[in-house]
């Protein structure tokens, strides 16, 4: 009921927006055909251009090389491609007013912002509009069923990514492990109750366990409390800076055990000050330090050439993939309708640059084997690729 409360306000903003302005557009009826391209084919992005999100939402940039590369070629069908991007604040409220912009503005497709709540913000207004909308979100709470049907995101799950590092440290002899858990957003939350049941899967024990908030100045009580347990590894279910800040703290109490992170942890934006980075570990679907493969290093090195920072590389691998996803499904079908390109989306598995991806009509997340990175003189190196032998399921 309390989470109920405080969706109250996001829900009624979206009815206010869907009564005020659904349908509306920039372009003709005849451009929203189910069969037929219109002249132009316009991406539009609700993005974070600003807030916390805005470092992981920038990495839109792959997605905009991959349409400037298209055009080169002569675009889709004859038709060029052009990216239009309105700011969220990094606020689900926000986000609403963003994707009626993007929509008022003649978009035809819709990427979304890379956090949970805040992408999920918009899918009402895609439902409505038929518009296929795309986001990077890995933790649930998009897509069928949470969020409709025409909502997909091409960054493998959040649970599937905890599950392999659970196998991960499993196979390393970790047996209690410590977790923090961040409530700020959904992300920590998932993160930790996806790894509790990998962990329980296996036959290990958990240590313990604290929460903290992302903006706690200090974590101090919950650093005392890991190092009066009997834990062999730290579980960070966080993001940065707020997890940044958290494994800051813990290093600075003396505690040198391995730690892990999820995704949000790549790249060596969020290092400094930290006095020890030796022994932390975290899943990425890529890093430009060590790539995994030789198409995500050739990629890396292409968007580094053009000018791209290439730092938080598991990023710009999922929106390279979301636009491969996006603009092979309107090449293949020759049409901008969100159903129509739902259809093709699910019909069969897909070549991406972060692997195959298939989806079903119930679930728009994929799954892939994870690359495990440790972070060893400053830098990250590849020393896994593990498959989850167990997908966790979520719910508050």
């Amino acid at each position: 009921m309390r989470r109920i409360a405080k969706l109250a306000p996001l829900l009624s903003m979206i009815a206010l927006v869907l009564l005020g302005g659904c349908g509306s557009s920039g372009k003709s009826a005849e451009s929203s055909s189910p069969t037929g391209l219109p002249e132009e084919i316009v991406i539009g992005a609700a993005i974070a251009k600003t807030g916390y999100m805005a470092v992981y939402d920038d990495a839109i940039v792959a997605l905009e090389q991959l349409a400037k590369e298209i055009n080169a070629r002569g675009g889709i069908d004859g038709r060029k491609l052009r990216v239009i991007q309105v700011d969220t604040r990094s606020d689900p409220q926000q986000a609403v007013l963003a994707v009626q912009k993007v929509i008022e503005e003649g978009a035809d497709v819709l990427v979304f912002s890379g956090e949970g709540l805040t992408a999920a913000a918009g899918s009402p207004l895609a439902e409505e509009n038929d518009k296929l909308n795309f986001a990077i979100v890995n933790e649930p709470g998009f897509g069928p069923p949470t969020s409709g049907r025409l909502s997909f995101t091409s960054n493998p799950s959040l649970l599937s990514e905890v599950s392999a590092a659970a196998s991960f440290l499993y196979g390393k002899g970790i047996r209690h492990p410590f977790l923090f858990r961040d409530t700020t957003i959904i992300y920590g939350k998932a993160a930790c109750s996806g790894f509790e049941q990998s962990w329980e899967e296996l036959g290990g024990t958990i240590a313990d366990s604290v929460d903290f908030e992302n903006t706690d100045a200090s974590i101090s009580s919950q650093v005392s409390k890991l190092k009066s347990s009997d834990a062999d590894a730290v579980v960070m279910c966080s993001y940065p800076p707020g997890g940044a800040a958290a494994i800051k703290q813990i290093r600075a109490a003396g505690v040198d055990l391995p730690i892990y992170g999820p995704t949000a942890f790549d790249g060596l934006f969020w290092l400094k000050g930290i006095p020890n980075t030796e022994d932390i570990y975290f899943t990425s679907n890529g890093s430009v330090y060590d790539p995994p493969n030789k198409a995500s290093a050739k990629l890396l090195d292409h968007l580094g050439k053009a000018g791209i920072d290439t730092d938080i590389a598991t990023n710009l691998l999922a929106w390279y993939a979301a636009g491969q996803l996006m603009f092979g499904a309107i090449e293949e079908t020759h049409s901008v309708s969100g159903s129509v390109l739902a259809d093709a989306l699910e019909a069969k598995p897909h070549d991406t640059i972060i692997g195959k991806i298939s989806y079903s009509a119930d679930d728009h997340y994929p799954s892939r084997i994870w690359p495990m990175y440790v972070l060893s003189n400053g830098k990250p190196k590849l020393v896994a690729k593990v498959k989850p032998q167990f997908i966790p399921e979520y719910g508050e």
